[in-house]
């Protein structure tokens, strides 16, 4: 048993020697660290204290006294060390800390006259030991408890690194209650157990200022599913930076259990900011050199107060976010950090991205202004420019020669042309503003198409041959007459515009399973299959060798697209070749015609007198039903 012993105390001592050597290289490789400092300080104590222990054991004499006398020294220097340990950062008031060592060097005074008149084992020589045991007790014993309460809260590994600490802790503390208790004086048996819980400590200890990297993703991983939901969510539901921003800090809060955060933009602007001061905020910022993507600095004026600067590389330049310890926040440690500066990463692209929304949406406003605006000063010119060649025409004054009549004809066709643009730029603005109401009506489809085409008839050069084929029957939509020739008319100028050489257009107009088809096809340069993609999107056009000569906007096939889906059809191109000409296909939905009972005939004197015609209705899904007015 005894032999069990000497390997157990020499196993121990082996063990806090070695955590003391393992604190002080990590205090070494950051010395700006107080916290730290302090904690190797107290460890590397507690392994001379140790090592001490076993030389005692191998002297006698005044050799044995002097020892033992630095053991003492040792174990209250340790317990002191603790105590800085938590002040720095989370600090004691003044008159404590001068307490705490007028008190230390107080008991080690008395110690120092119990062991010059006492023999061991007396009843003063237990009293001087207790006295010993008492302020280590005290000294490690408050830092304990706090650190267990402050993990409340705190992020997974900030919380198991300080309760760690706190059972290592709390396993020499009651080693020392233990020797309290009994005067240093003890069964083998529990002089045993007192060295397999004190070797016990050293890990918990050990874990609790360096922790593996395997053991802190044991410890934090119940928390990542929660921290790639707020990451997600970060990066794609955020409507504005700012709101961006107020979202981006709470996980950084979290991330480090801490108290107060910023986040600062390119030129100093706070976008953000909580339990922090906007001037503090920014000083602490522009503290982290230009090289360095983040850290760790000491709050000034503040004893134990620390900030973890993390720079945001955003494309307006460099940004910053700040999150500062609080009076009762635990230690900042390196996984915290490390983990704050890849979440900033994911914060850099969520607020770069809602920048460049910001600057489309805003573009996108500007463009619709801009539609609006030259469309409205474009009619008044357009109209005067019309009127006066209609008058050239009719020969109102003048009569012009053969060569001025080809020129007025052409002037008409380019006023044409412009006319059904300023129309496209007006209706797309309507439309992108939700202000594009449809008038709906029963509408003989016929009528639209047959208007359309001698519409744009002028747009048709010698070499262009217009065709259009329509049924014998009506074919009837309840739909707004205005924006199908629209639709009809875009269609049909493409055709013609796009077929630079000439040929048939042709425009086919039939029924089939409840639907009106409008096939408009042409003999043009076509449209390759990679390049359909593109022509119903906004200003979206198709550009190559065949069609950069070719002016336009891009906002035809866009706006038909949007205006047949609003009349619940569509618009597809059913098929284009390069060089081989395109066929687009308006679909509509027929109106729907249901037989009503015949109104009673009216009383009449005269018995030959006929029965009215069965009056007939048109409903459509969307409209109220109308009369046909062919009662």
């Amino acid at each position: 048993m005894q032999q069990a012993l000497t390997v157990a105390q020499y196993a121990v001592t082996a063990a806090f020697v070695l955590l003391g050597l393992l604190t002080f290289r990590g205090w070494l490789a950051n010395r700006q660290d107080r916290s730290r400092g302090f904690l190797a300080l107290a460890l590397g104590l507690l392994g001379g204290v140790a090592l001490l222990s076993r030389l005692v054991a191998l002297t006698d004499g005044w050799a044995a006294r002097a020892l033992t006398d630095l053991s003492i020294a040792g174990l209250l220097g340790s317990g002191l060390a603790v105590l800085l340990f938590r002040d720095s950062f989370i600090p004691l008031k003044a008159s404590t800390r001068q307490i705490a060592f007028v008190a230390v060097a107080a008991v080690f005074i008395f110690w120092e006259l119990v062991e010059t008149v006492a023999d061991v084992g007396s009843p003063l020589f237990t009293v001087g030991v207790v006295a010993i045991v008492l302020p280590w007790i005290v000294c490690a014993g408050e830092p304990v408890v706090r650190f267990w309460i402050a993990a409340r809260r705190r992020p997974a590994v900030q919380r198991a690194r300080l309760r760690s600490l706190s059972a290592g802790l709390a396993g020499l503390v009651l080693i020392l209650i233990v020797t309290g208790v009994t005067g240093g004086q003890s069964t083998t048996e529990v002089s045993i157990v007192i060295q397999l819980v004190a070797l016990a400590a050293v890990p918990l200890i050990y874990v609790g200022f360096a922790p593996p990297t395997w053991l802190r993703r044991v410890w934090r991983d119940p928390e990542e599913q929660q921290l790639r939901a707020g990451i997600r969510d970060l990066l794609l539901y955020s409507s504005d930076r700012a709101t961006l921003a107020n979202r981006g800090l709470e996980w950084g809060i979290r991330l480090l259990g801490a108290d107060g955060a910023a986040l600062i933009d390119a030129g100093g602007e706070v976008l953000a900011i909580r339990g922090l001061d906007a001037d503090l905020a920014r000083q602490l910022g522009g503290r982290l050199d230009g090289e360095t993507h983040g850290g760790l600095v000491q709050l000034e004026g503040q004893p134990g107060g620390t900030a973890a600067v993390v720079q945001l590389p955003l494309d307006a330049g460099r940004g910053t976010l700040v999150i500062a310890a609080g009076p009762f926040t635990p230690l900042f440690g390196t996984d915290e950090v490390a983990r704050l500066q890849e979440y900033a990463a994911n914060l850099v692209l969520a607020l770069d991205r809602a920048r460049v929304s910001e600057r489309v949406a805003n573009l996108e406003r500007s463009k619709s202004q801009f539609l609006s605006l030259a469309s409205h000063e474009l009619r008044s010119p357009l109209a005067v420019m019309g009127g006066y060649l209609s008058m050239l025409e009719q020969g109102s004054l003048g009569v012009l020669k053969e060569e001025g009549l080809r020129a007025v004809t052409v002037l008409k066709a380019r006023t044409l042309e412009m006319n059904m643009l300023v129309d496209q730029m007006l209706e797309a603005t309507r439309l992108e503003d939700g202000r594009l109401g449809l008038k709906r009506r029963r509408v003989d489809l016929r009528e639209v198409v047959s208007e359309a085409v001698e519409t744009v008839r002028p747009l048709a050069s010698d070499r262009h041959q217009l065709s259009v084929e329509l049924p014998e029957d009506p074919v009837t939509v309840m739909a707004d007459q205005d924006r199908l020739a629209t639709i009809v008319g875009n269609l049909m100028e493409n055709a013609i515009k796009y077929s630079p050489n000439g040929g048939l257009v042709t425009c086919r107009l039939i029924q089939d399973d409840g639907r009106a088809l409008v096939r408009v096809s042409d003999q043009g340069v076509g449209i390759s299959a990679a390049e359909q993609a593109r022509l119903f999107t906004r200003f979206g056009r198709v550009s190559n060798r065949l069609t950069m000569h070719i002016r336009g906007t891009g906002l035809g096939l866009f706006l038909s697209r949007e205006l047949a889906r609003q009349h619940g059809g569509d618009l597809v191109v059913e098929s284009s070749e390069p060089e081989h000409g395109s066929t687009f296909l308006l679909t509509l939905p027929l109106a729907v015609a249901v037989e009503q009972p015949p109104a009673p005939a009216p009383p009449q004197a005269e018995p030959e007198q006929e029965v009215g015609i069965p009056h007939l209705r048109v409903i459509s899904k969307d409209d109220e039903q109308l009369d046909t007015g062919l009662g």
